[in-house]
């Protein structure tokens, strides 16, 4: 008799949370952290796609149906916003990038640590504001979360400070925000195989700049790293800047530049 009342129950249970959306993982990762179980996720993508990608229509009205779209502010996602809201201009949609100070026009601002104060600041008020009976839950978990992204920012600092990395050799700008925040230099590098003209003139650069390691993405052809490292007899460090494992992420990336 208790079963059957649970699994009678169990529905109203789920459709009393707040239904939310995101375009990739590591946006669904921060959500829970604020949130937690008063929240249902839906993902656009299970994964990081820089390009549009038309959905069937019957995708976008189920995805459209959520309460709130939290974003990152790129591009693609913009994109997808102006669909959902096309459908369903009900649709809240939330820049959770707001107020976090930009270099450019870059949108990658979760590599600093410090800016994931900002954005977990935006989450809170966002759910406070559509959910203000829970307001207690989400001010905990939030000041909790602050303490983690605190505790990040001081292992990587302390990691950086003692180590000589200065100059890094970068294909991408996904790291112009922790390069920036703990006082690294990344020089941007074409992609694309080296001259051999050429080689004398960025081997002596790489040796006066004391530069030991070039950065890149999962999804960058491994031959142009390979033609930078050979020539020029440094080290590739592979780092992927959308993997929901942010804070594992950064560690890492820190432990591999300091070795």
């Amino acid at each position: 008799m208790l079963r059957i009342i649970f699994i009678l129950v169990l529905p109203l249970f789920l459709f009393s949370k707040t239904q939310v959306l995101s375009y990739f993982p590591l946006e669904t990762h921060l959500l829970k952290k604020i949130a937690q179980n008063e929240i249902k996720t839906r993902e656009i993508s299970s994964r990081y796609l820089e390009n549009y990608t038309e959905l069937p229509r019957s995708e976008i009205s189920r995805l459209s149906n959520s309460k709130i779209f939290f974003h990152f502010g790129l591009d693609v996602e913009k994109k997808y916003a102006q669909v959902l809201l096309e459908q369903n201009p009900t649709l809240i949609v939330v820049d959770i990038s707001l107020n976090v100070n930009r270099i450019d026009a870059n949108p990658y601002i979760w590599t600093d640590p410090l800016n994931l104060r900002v954005v977990a600041k935006n989450i809170y008020d966002t759910f406070v504001k559509y959910d203000k009976k829970n307001e207690s839950y989400y001010k905990e978990n939030y000041e909790k979360f602050l303490d983690e992204v605190d505790q990040t920012f001081l292992r990587i600092k302390q990691k950086l400070n003692t180590c000589d990395t200065q100059y890094i050799y970068v294909f991408d700008n996904y790291w112009d925000y922790f390069a920036k925040r703990f006082g690294i230099v990344t020089i941007l590098r074409e992609k694309r195989y080296l001259n051999v003209s050429e080689i004398p003139q960025i081997s002596a650069f790489t040796k006066d700049k004391n530069i030991r390691k070039v950065l890149f993405s999962k999804n960058d052809n491994h031959e142009y790293t390979l033609s930078l490292t050979n020539n020029l007899n440094i080290a590739a460090i592979e780092d992927d800047i959308f993997n929901n494992t942010w804070q594992l992420n950064l560690l890492n990336l820190t432990q591999n530049l300091a070795n």
